[in-house]
């Protein structure tokens, strides 16, 4: 039975999540885009960042092996971090 919890847990967790959410998916990587022009989103998931909800994604850099890894907070929208990682930093 606590296996079972577990896994139902763990299905609905992104569920509550984006309910918490006052910035969609969409919202956020538009203004990830805006911050790179011409890159496409490589990676974006919605995560708890201690007392934070933060929407994570990788941009691709055009001409670029390196991304920008840009966080920005689900309730405000605002951009938390916005930070260069190449092929080796990931």
């Amino acid at each position: 039975m606590k296996a079972f919890c577990l896994a139902l847990a763990l299905l609905l967790l992104p569920c509550s999540l984006q309910a918490r959410s006052r910035v969609s998916r969409n919202e956020a990587e538009t203004t990830a885009r805006k911050l790179v022009p011409g890159g496409d989103i490589v990676l974006s998931s919605l995560e708890q960042d201690g007392n934070r909800l933060v929407w994570w994604l990788d941009v691709s850099i055009p001409g670029s092996r390196n991304v920008k890894a840009i966080h920005i907070d689900a309730y405000t929208g605002a951009i938390v971090s916005n930070t260069l990682e190449t092929p080796e930093d990931r």
